[in-house]
């Protein structure tokens, strides 16, 4: 396949998708309350002739071009962070309190162009292109999940994301084969006791006594089913009680659980009821229990990988391959329905300081980035 685009990557697109992420970078929107970003999404697509949708959920925009018999999606989380921005930037953040701290202006920047380029050659097209441009990816109700329920893969073949790595230098690519990103649990286990005066703890039902005994004999029983696979199972709230002159009789323990195998998980799941209600029993309490699945793991489809790869070679575009990572990506619901790939585009560029971790308040990315993510995923369009 030849480089047809080149000249417009270089000139025409960079310079649009520049324009587009900065200026998406000075409104940043949190959650699913994304009405400024879903109006520039939809004027763009709009100016490009592209019929888009809103049936998917709030704070979603879908659009389709192409023709052929297979589908394939593209998708680009569009959500920002509340952290108050602290880049110094001529573009920073004009909202109090939220920041674009992840990249995903960049990611709705990329797939815009994406767009662009490939509605100008939509004849040349083998194949549909469902572009899927999502909110919510950092909230807690995730809007990957929202759109699948509202059933935006019907129809799709496999689907296709991608995400900027402070990791991975400009200019280069990242894929990991497999698994990739781990399934995200957070559970929150509350046991229900009886108050009483701390002088008479035996009238009482210790609800911190009964957490207590479950944050030492859940450790140990993940760690038994888990059997060498990577997890992770962390304590981030325990909280109970009010005072010290009275017996508890509500503690609370949020924990992060992360895992790669769902059988290992449903292991998890009934071990956990089974020593949590055990405790409940023997103390005389009462325990809730509540697993809520943030987002499944992200399982990168090896014959994709392998088809992906001969393209980013074929373009001359090098590539690192990267290891998985215990951090969680809500890419994994479209994963539940078809197979799929989520790769990394470089943006760390050590010489113009953009060393930062996502997620940090200070955190930029080398915009020169954007141009190897674009022309990944229309080298892989053209490529079918």
């Amino acid at each position: 396949m030849e480089k047809r685009y080149e000249d417009e990557v270089e000139v025409e697109l960079f310079d649009y998708m520049v324009k587009i992420r900065r200026t998406l970078h000075e409104y940043p929107e949190v959650g699913f309350d994304l009405d400024r970003t879903v109006a520039l999404v939809s004027k763009e697509l709009e100016s490009m002739g592209i019929e888009y949708t809103y049936k998917y959920g709030k704070g979603s925009v879908v659009a389709e071009i192409g023709q052929g018999e297979e589908t394939v999606a593209l998708r680009a989380d569009m959500d920002a962070l509340p952290v108050e921005e602290k880049t110094g930037l001529p573009y920073a953040s004009k909202i109090p309190g939220k920041m674009h701290a992840c990249g995903h202006d960049s990611h709705t920047a990329v797939m815009l162009a994406v767009a662009k380029y490939l509605k100008a050659h939509e004849n040349e097209l083998n194949c549909r292109v469902r572009f899927v441009f999502q909110p919510s990816e950092e909230g807690q109700i995730s809007g990957a999940k929202m759109m699948v329920e509202n059933g935006v893969m019907d129809g799709v073949d496999r689907i296709f994301g991608a995400h900027c790595e402070e990791t991975i230098k400009t200019g280069r690519m990242g894929l990991c084969s497999g698994d990739h990103m781990a399934a995200c649990v957070p559970m929150t286990i509350t046991f229900l006791g009886k108050t009483s005066h701390a002088t008479v703890p035996e009238d009482g039902i210790d609800a911190i006594a009964m957490a207590s005994e479950a944050y030492v004999k859940l450790k140990d029983m993940v760690k038994e089913e888990a059997k060498g696979q990577r997890y992770i199972w962390s304590v981030g709230r325990f909280q109970g009680g009010h005072v010290h002159n009275v017996i508890a009789d509500r503690c609370e323990m949020d924990i992060s659980y992360r895992f790669y195998d769902m059988d290992f998980a449903n292991r998890v799941e009934a071990g956990t009821r089974r020593v949590c209600e055990d405790i409940a029993k023997a103390y005389g309490g009462k325990v809730e229990i509540n697993f809520k699945m943030s987002t499944g793991p992200v399982h990168n489809d090896e014959k994709l990988c392998e088809d992906f790869v001969k393209v980013l070679e074929k373009e001359g575009l090098p590539l690192d391959i990267v290891g998985t990572k215990l951090s969680s990506e809500d890419f994994g619901w479209y994963l539940t329905k078809v197979p799929g790939v989520f790769f990394r585009f470089g943006t760390r560029n050590e010489e113009l300081g953009h060393t930062g971790t996502a997620h940090q308040n200070d955190y930029t990315i080398d915009e020169e980035g954007m141009r190897y993510g674009l022309r990944a995923f229309v080298a892989y369009i053209l490529a079918q």
